[in-house]
């Protein structure tokens, strides 16, 4: 990670994600930078952005305005001239997902930018900014995805030095299999160097559970991966993942699996 891009739109619910971003540039010293793309004829562009700059303590902190585009291009071509660039968004959005990001320019950065992406949802609980992370929690449910959360999560954990902790929410016929899975996926990060440990939970309501959880796990980072080929509209809605991102005390890295 190189960067911390934060996109800014004057909402206030934007700002909710500088936060835990701030957290990550504090721990790495790579730049947190704001932007915003001039837009006054919606009025969806972030007038206040070098008011909010200033009020960050933090002297990495960049700010960019750009004079034309819509957000979900740039962000995008933002994160291709730099690589390593984290982009971090919020969404306080209660109502359906499908209202959130069909078309919007969340949808747009996960399926096309080269990089994850960090949002707070509305049931995000802020945390002190001057400190880190410690853990890192991996949802998985037992599928293609898996292997792919698992590896940014370990490259994640290997940059902030963070705690891998996997997680599996299974019926209770299923306990057995998917300890022993997640079990040897601890063990062979172990062997690797990586701090790792499995947590199967039961219950037939796995966002409820996942939520549960991290309500318990504070100083924690979520991970959750995506299908890049058809993007999170058609991955998350009425899915674990968007009842996830909605309940989610912690912050959440999206990444797009291949």
């Amino acid at each position: 990670m190189t960067r911390l891009l934060v996109p800014l739109d004057g909402s206030a619910e934007a700002l909710a994600v500088i936060g835990p971003a701030l957290r990550i540039a504090r721990t790495l010293q790579v730049p947190l930078e704001l932007m915003t793309v001039h837009d006054p004829v919606r009025g969806e562009w972030a007038a206040d952005i070098d008011e909010v700059a200033a009020g960050i303590a933090y002297e990495h902190v960049e700010v960019s305005v750009v004079g034309t585009g819509w957000a979900g291009d740039v962000i995008v071509g933002l994160v291709a001239d730099q690589p390593g660039t984290v982009v971090c968004m919020a969404t306080h959005n209660r109502d359906r997902l499908t209202r959130m990001v069909v078309g919007s320019v969340t949808e747009h950065v996960l399926h096309h930018a080269a990089a994850p992406l960090l949002m707070v949802g509305p049931g995000h609980l802020p945390e002190p900014e001057d400190s880190g992370y410690d853990r890192a929690l991996v949802c998985l449910d037992g599928g293609p995805r898996d292997e792919f959360a698992i590896a940014v999560a370990e490259c994640w954990a290997r940059q902030l030095k963070l705690e891998l902790e996997l997680v599996h929410v299974t019926e209770s016929s299923g306990v057995d299999g998917a300890t022993a899975r997640l079990s040897r996926i601890a063990e062979r990060l172990q062997e690797s160097g990586r701090a790792a440990a499995a947590t199967v939970l039961t219950g037939t309501h796995p966002a409820q559970r996942l939520t549960e959880l991290m309500a318990e796990r504070p100083k924690t980072l979520a991970v959750l991966a995506s299908h890049g080929r058809v993007g999170l509209s058609r991955i998350v809605l009425g899915s674990v993942s968007s009842k996830v991102l909605q309940a989610s005390p912690l912050p959440l890295l999206l990444t797009r699996a291949p």
